[in-house]
């Protein structure tokens, strides 16, 4: 990246940040959950300061994603019975949700739709391998803020970038490249930075259109974002903003133990139908 796109793709941030801050709430509670010693009570409070936060906490702590038995009427029962980390990652959705509220020129449901569907495989492949349970789901849910980000502040590039993927007949990614320069992901992971994610989030953001082999740790989160995202698209889940280019699963997915996660996880039907009730209770103002 050159010097005057690096200035161009910080401008864009601090533009996006400035208009559309991630909530207060939102920042204290990732201050809260990074240090060592913190109460359930701390963060219940920092969440119940904004009170859009909390209502959307709470329909999302009741769908049928998380499926807990009794219904959940406040944030503090969320925090006690759903866990810091699973609060953590809804509050971040949430609060990332609030800051980029709609699209221009994609479908915006489509958009999320697919994002979750990318966030549940993750988690599958983190629960074979029992590793970051709850971060995987965040990365994979917030991978694609960039690309909605520029799609709300600059739809002026991302169209421009998909009528050249169409005819150079290559990804949106690559078309930005060429055209700018700079990426919808590295817009996102300096979003992400810019908003104080933990640099396993910031990192999984930026690097999820990498193809694996370009990653360092395969065991990363960021490493699972990508093999997520490559299954969902080789089963013809996307975006919305381009279509299936022939991606294969990674191999992973055949082996038993990530093949057993996804079994138990209701397979891709299940997690379809744990998506839709994710989506709807998220996108609900």
């Amino acid at each position: 990246m050159n010097a005057n796109a690096a200035a161009a793709l910080d401008q864009m941030v601090h533009d996006i940040a400035e208009l559309r801050p991630l909530a207060a709430a939102a920042t204290r509670v990732l201050q809260i959950t990074e240090g060592d010693t913190f109460s359930a009570h701390e963060l219940a409070q920092a969440i119940s300061a904004d009170q859009a936060l909390t209502a959307r906490l709470l329909r999302l702590s009741n769908s049928a994603y998380y499926g807990f038995p009794r219904r959940i009427t406040t944030v503090r029962d969320a925090v006690v019975l759903l866990g810091f980390r699973a609060v953590r990652s809804a509050t971040l959705a949430s609060s990332v949700i609030d800051a980029l509220p709609g699209s221009t020129t994609v479908d915006y449901q489509q958009m999320w739709r697919y994002s979750v569907t990318v966030g549940m495989l993750a988690e599958v492949l983190a629960r074979a391998h029992r590793r970051h349970l709850e971060e995987a789901f965040t990365a994979g849910v917030l991978h694609n803020i960039g690309r909605l980000a520029l799609d709300q502040h600059r739809p002026e590039l991302l169209n421009a970038a998909r009528r050249y993927a169409e005819r150079e007949d290559v990804s949106v990614t690559e078309a930005e490249l060429r055209l700018f320069e700079f990426t919808d992901a590295e817009l996102g992971g300096a979003l992400a930075r810019h908003w104080n994610f933990p640099d396993e989030l910031a990192d999984a953001v930026e690097w999820h259109a990498q193809p694996l082999e370009a990653l360092t740790d395969h065991t990363s989160i960021a490493a699972d974002i990508v093999r997520a995202r490559l299954f969902a698209r080789s089963l013809r889940i996307t975006d919305g903003v381009e279509g299936p280019q022939g991606e294969q699963a990674d191999r992973s997915w055949s082996q038993p133990p990530v093949a057993g996660a996804l079994a138990q996880a209701g397979g891709v039907a299940g997690i379809q139908e744990r998506v839709a009730a994710f989506v709807d209770n998220a996108l609900h103002g």
